[in-house]
């Protein structure tokens, strides 16, 4: 008698062959004694894998990690033990190619009647499982929740960050109504215009980076800069601040998107690199680069680049936006974020992947 001609039900077996999602049997022992095609089919296991001790064996061969092979132990036991006539456990497989695959296994008892006949106990001989893909299902789940993780993220930033200045805005516009004095108008507008610029911010945080549109243009990168750091629009310069931009082409890039992540850059450098920052902006051969000479970050804040750069986390009370910013400016361009020490030992952050046009 062959292995799929094993110790389990023969009932079981023909119902386990017809089932369309893969399904096995296991014995008492956790060893598989019956396969069918489609389990065969989409995992491409050999018959020593498929045959083998369960979770052992797939996890011996690289298939589970060992978290995945203890949560399905666990899950049989209970059902051999016959503390469970229904199981379900979700794994993560690597299948025979390479390629991996999320399930959902339903665990039931296999019995047959103990000594005594019908009228005795049954008692639990093996279980049989029915998988279920369910890779799908669980990305459209992962992404709902990173969706309103992100949308809770950005209510609390606008929520917060939006109250300062339209409470400045509203008071120098009493101030002035009261008074009659219309320069009071200005620091108002100044104010409403950073309550926009928080609310483009928040609209290029809330689209992932495939879907925001890209409108390349050759970009003058020292124009840019330069127009950065006049403008205000990303915070003052120390007053002995000094910009240098290295003589480069222009850029391929979005104007809108790429100003906005020069421009957060700078106003990092202007909150963090000390009272008479040196900064240079430029261009190599790994892409642009905004450096500066101030105290830079420590070694252990720049091997935590996910942490630093993550949207809502900031190491001084500040927004907690800018460098997320600038990574999804990045990611939709095609380049990619680092951050490490400057040759002035001071901070530094690269767009790898921009490069000049000519």
């Amino acid at each position: 008698m062959n292995r799929d001609e094993g110790s389990g039900s023969g009932y079981a077996e023909s119902i386990v062959a017809a089932l369309g999602d893969g399904a096995y049997v296991l014995d008492a022992d956790r060893n598989r004694v019956f396969v069918n095609d489609r389990l065969r089919e989409v995992t491409g296991f050999s018959d020593e894998v498929l045959h083998g001790k369960h979770p052992e064996r797939i996890v011996a061969e690289g298939y589970w990690d060992e978290a995945t092979g203890e949560r399905f132990r666990v899950a049989t036991e209970r059902v051999l033990a016959g503390e469970s006539d229904d199981e379900r456990v979700q794994l993560t497989t690597t299948l025979s190619d390479g390629s991996t695959v999320t399930t959902e296994t339903r665990l039931t008892p296999l019995t047959e009647e103990a000594a005594g006949g019908s009228e005795g106990p049954t008692e639990v001989v093996g279980l049989v499982g029915v998988i279920r893909d369910v890779t799908e299902r669980v990305e459209r789940e992962n992404e709902l929740a990173r969706l309103n993780e992100r949308l809770e993220r950005l209510s609390g930033f606008l929520s917060h960050d939006l109250k300062n200045p339209l409470a400045v805005a509203r008071g120098y516009l009493d101030v002035a109504r009261d008074t009659g004095d219309l320069d009071r108008l200005d620091p108002a507008d100044d104010a409403l215009d950073r309550i926009e610029t928080l609310i483009d911010e928040a609209l290029v945080m809330a689209r992932e980076p495939a879907v925001i549109e890209v409108d390349l243009a050759p970009i003058d990168l020292d124009a840019l800069a330069t127009d950065c750091w006049e403008s205000g629009d990303f915070g003052d310069p120390p007053a002995d601040a000094t910009l240098v931009v290295e003589e480069v082409g222009p850029i391929a890039a979005d104007r809108d998107l790429l100003r906005r992540a020069i421009g957060n850059l700078l106003g990092n450098a202007f909150d963090h690199a000390g009272d008479a920052p040196a900064v240079r902006v430029g261009v190599d051969d790994r892409g642009i680069y905004v450096a500066d000479d101030g105290p830079g970050l420590a070694a252990d804040e720049r091997s935590e680049h996910g942490d630093v750069t993550e949207f809502g986390v900031s190491n001084d009370g500040g927004t907690g936006i800018g460098l997320a910013i600038v990574e999804r400016v990045a990611a939709a361009h095609g380049w990619t974020l680092e951050i490490g020490e400057s040759a002035d030992g001071g901070f530094e952050a690269r767009l790898v992947g921009a490069e000049p046009t000519g």
